[in-house]
């Protein structure tokens, strides 16, 4: 169950507490608008960003031969800036596809499940 679904089925279990006039005009249009929440799809977002598929894809090319790497140094060899490497970084770390070791330096090793990502190019 999402957060959005969690979220509407303790407003319904709220809902039906209460008494509700409809014919009061307020209460109608605050309904209608409730209706037309419910009804909003979540708009699916993309399991990784683009920063993200090109550092697990470098990470996936290079897991032999740089088992570790800073973000300074993926930055290098995908010839962007480390900051654009922590900042993407941050959801493959929390999705579990890299996995972040030591504080200082803070260096970055893909997991398992990152290695067995697939990609269609």
């Amino acid at each position: 169950m999402t957060k959005k679904e969690k979220f509407i089925a303790l407003v319904e279990k709220g809902f039906e507490s209460l008494i509700i006039d409809m014919n009061n005009p307020d209460i109608a249009e605050a309904m209608a608008y409730w209706e037309a929440f419910k009804g909003k799809k979540e708009t699916d977002k993309p399991e990784f960003t683009d920063n993200g598929k090109l550092i697990l894809k470098y990470l996936q090319e290079h897991a032999t031969d740089i088992p570790m790497a800073k973000a300074k140094d993926i930055g290098e060899g995908l010839f962007v800036s480390s900051r654009v490497v922590s900042g993407a970084i941050r959801k493959l770390v929390t999705d579990g596809y890299v996995e972040k070791i030591g504080q200082d330096p803070v260096v970055y090793a893909i997991t398992n499940k990152g290695k067995e990502v697939k990609f269609e190019d």
